[in-house]
């Protein structure tokens, strides 16, 4: 039987068309489990972006990591011309240097707008990449004023730098870098070299930069001092795309990324030892002990709240800090993850030390096949999530990336059916 061009051509269009509808439905078009909830497409035509911060109620700043730019979206609009240009290495388009992490605070009067980015060097003949943590002052229309805060290594890399930043309710600023692919004490090798500011989280001051006075390591920064470690707040960290405060409690929160076992939720208390490059994971699921782990004066390990297995690529998190999606919500937890588009919702126990599952099978803080998966999922559809924020009215902002289809990235908004005034 002979096939015309005719008939190639509608079997192509049908295919094309089945492919359309399945994408749209995987990625680009999320909905809720709860009823009570709706998602609302805020604002589209982003490139790459990563995090996002509210100025005011009517401002919000983007990182778009590949374009090097700081975008502004004013009145859910985004503007045309970038707020700031960066010197910013994105040589690695789809991972992993780049515009990382913002955070925004209000101090004397004014705004401080801090940004983490990989900056290349403009001094020396061969380019240098460095990750930087830098505060600006915001005038209403412009960055200002820019000051760095924190000078951290960005090789061997390019992989792990990490990058968020949230100020704590302590009014520290909180970040994280990766292990950039090193292998040394900070990774828990214990024959490895000594800390060189990589697998650390970092708690200083919005000021100047300078280590938060009861930082867990600060009198024994004395015995290393090729490193920061007066600003460590705790180590043994592979990668992050997460970091959140617990507005009840203060603790820095943090999702980590495994390399394919398992990704984690932890609670950053001070001193805390994550584990890695030995660990991922709760520790009995691996054949080893807690003398196995490189240990400095005043640092503990502890095992995740809650992990998954296999790795699925989580990213950010945030405590709802409303009651605005319903009383069930507030204070609790909301995750995303760059591989699956999924809304994730957990709620913490009465201590705040631990997550509550409704599934017995999943009391063991694990979960390890698709069913445990599916109890723990809010919401899907949402391309990649690369962050979740809580808006000034009280609702949940999520920021999408997807490298299928860059420069049309989203920001949606989760909010209540019947909103209330």
């Amino acid at each position: 039987m002979r096939i015309s061009n005719k008939h190639l051509l509608s079997v192509f269009i049908v295919i094309t068309l089945i492919s359309a509808i399945y994408y749209n439905s995987a990625f680009g078009n999320p909905e809720l489990k709860d009823n009570n909830l709706k998602v609302e497409l805020l604002v589209k035509g982003l490139s790459s972006p990563t995090s996002m911060s509210f100025i005011d109620s009517n401002n919000i700043l983007v990182l778009e990591k590949n374009n090097r730019e700081v975008r502004l979206i004013y009145n859910n609009q985004l503007q045309e011309k970038p707020v700031l240009k960066l010197n910013v290495d994105n040589t690695t388009l789809t991972c992993c240097r780049g515009l990382l992490g913002i955070a925004t605070k209000i101090q004397e009067n004014s705004i401080g707008v801090f940004l983490y980015l990989s900056e290349i060097s403009k001094d020396n003949n061969q380019p240098e990449v460095r990750n930087k943590v830098y505060k600006f002052n915001w005038d209403g229309e412009n960055l200002v004023n820019p000051k760095v805060l924190l000078d951290l290594p960005a090789e061997p890399g390019p992989n792990h730098p990490s990058g968020k930043i949230v100020i704590g309710k302590d009014g520290y600023l909180y970040t994280a870098i990766g292990d950039l692919n090193n292998e040394g004490q900070l990774q828990n090798i214990k024959d490895g070299p000594q800390p060189s500011d990589s697998s650390v989280f970092l708690r200083i001051n919005t000021i100047d930069g300078s280590a938060a006075s009861n930082n867990p390591f600060v009198k024994l920064a004395k015995s290393y001092p090729d490193s920061q470690m007066a600003k460590y707040y705790g180590y043994g960290l592979r990668n992050s795309f997460g970091l959140a405060i617990d507005p009840v409690t203060g603790f820095l929160w943090d999702t980590e990324n495994g390399d394919t076992d398992y990704d984690e939720i932890n609670i950053v208390q001070p001193g805390f030892n994550s584990g890695w490059k030995k660990i991922m994971g709760p520790i009995s699921e691996s054949d080893l002990e807690l003398p196995d782990l490189v240990t400095f004066p005043g640092s503990h390990y502890m095992d995740p709240a809650f992990s998954w297995n296999p790795s699925l690529g989580v990213t950010d998190i945030e405590f709802l800090g409303s009651s605005k999606l319903g009383i069930n919500y507030e204070n609790n937890v909301f995750i995303g993850d760059i591989t699956k588009g999924n809304l994730y919702y957990f709620k913490l126990n009465h201590t705040r030390t631990g997550i509550l599952f409704d599934d017995p099978n999943i009391q063991d803080d694990l979960i390890a096949n698709d069913k445990e998966l599916n109890d723990i999922i809010l919401g899907t559809g949402f391309e990649g999530i690369t962050d979740i924020v809580t808006g000034p009215e009280g609702y949940l902002y999520i920021l999408t990336f997807d490298q299928e289809q860059d420069g049309d990235e989203k920001i949606y908004r989760v909010l209540p059916i019947t909103r209330s005034i």
